[in-house]
């Protein structure tokens, strides 16, 4: 059976490519260029890295350039958020708008029935017909809620050969076949952002973000300065510069340009506001299921209540427990390990306990 696996270089995708070619399918091999020119995404280095191994493992390869979408749908907007007081988080987005979609056209294309990716994350048949994004068997590597906005279409087509395997077995099982990547560093962050780039990012598009503006307390005292608004993040505690502390940020506001800090408590969600809420079980469905929120990545889904409002807006409300949250990122809805839902935080309700994310 014909497949495509989605490429980086990597020793996850290296190590789902073999998957596949050693496991009796006919896989072709396809990196994503999202950046061409000096500055690759990915690197050089990476892509002749990905060309070996696909020549070593006898896989057609291919590269699909796709860096005009990549700026327009992802790019761009990470900046704009920022200009707007929020915290983005690209990666959701990605996934779903380019990445996934540009690998399944692919597909579609070479008359492939499935895409592969090196993923670690379940996919989960329901008997509704239904496929779901579930959480990995190492909870170290999950990817379940960057993967949460996929649509159940999207999902029906794809496969993680890793969702069931811990890291250090794939590394093992890369070593034995003498892969290129078994010993490639994992990658972290937003790939399009080095070190320190992303404020090049937002000066290039959204300059505004980066005007130096005032740090005040709820009273509006004034305390200091910052150096944009695109450097602090809603619940931030360190890099303020304040005297006095510990301060964390409890609001931003693009048109002033004022950040709002509170002393000692830090700020957690009692409730949220989401907008662009989709989900994947029917909308009644949630008055009988056991929902869980997670409001970062690799961070316990907290059990909370959901208020549907229309048009993809929502109220969540939590229990006992209240999760650090900020504007921008995404709120990703869990029954047991089972990805129900996501949208992206618009505010939050906070309370503030003493002592708590310091």
């Amino acid at each position: 059976m014909s497949v495509v696996v989605g490429f980086s270089g990597g020793v996850d995708s290296s190590a789902t490519l073999a998957w596949a070619k050693l496991g009796g399918l006919d896989p072709v091999a396809c990196v994503l260029v999202m950046r061409g020119g000096e500055e690759s995404i990915p690197s050089h280095a990476t892509r002749e890295r990905a060309r070996r191994t696909a020549e070593l493992l006898d896989v057609p390869y291919v590269e699909r350039d796709i860096a005009e979408a990549f700026d327009a749908r992802v790019v761009e907007p990470f900046a704009r958020a920022y200009a707007e007081g929020r915290t983005p988080n690209p990666c959701t987005m990605c996934n779903r708008a380019l990445k996934v979609e540009s690998l399944i056209e692919l597909a579609d294309e070479l008359g492939a029935e499935r895409v592969l990716t090196g993923h670690y994350a379940r996919i989960i048949r329901g008997e509704d017909g239904v496929s779901r994004i579930a959480r990995a068997a190492d909870p170290s590597k999950d990817q379940s809620y960057f993967l949460a906005r996929l649509t159940p279409a999207q999902v029906a087509r794809l496969e993680f050969p890793l969702a069931s395997v811990m890291k250090d077995e794939v590394r093992a099982r890369a070593r034995e076949l003498s892969l290129p990547a078994a010993d490639a560093r994992d990658s972290v962050g937003v790939c399009f952002v080095e070190a320190g780039t992303y404020r090049d990012i937002v000066a290039e598009r959204a300059p505004e973000a980066l005007e130096a503006g005032e740090i005040v307390t709820e009273d509006g005292e004034c305390l200091g300065s910052h150096h944009g608004i695109a450097s602090v993040t809603v619940g931030q505690r360190k890099g303020l510069f304040l005297s006095g502390g510990p301060w964390f940020v409890t609001s931003i506001d693009p048109k002033t340009r004022r950040v709002t800090v509170v002393h000692g408590r830090a700020p957690r969600a009692r409730s949220l506001e989401v907008d662009h809420l989709t989900l994947n079980v029917p909308e009644h469905a949630l008055d009988d299921l056991e929902v869980r929120v997670a409001t970062h990545y690799r961070t316990e889904a907290l059990p909370a209540r959901v208020h549907l409002e229309g048009g993809g807006r929502a109220q969540v409300a939590f229990g006992e427990r209240y999760p650090l949250a900020a504007p921008g990122q995404s709120a990703v809805l869990y029954c047991d390990d089972v990805v129900i839902g996501e949208g992206t935080i618009t505010e939050a309700d906070f309370a503030f306990r003493e002592g708590e994310g310091q």
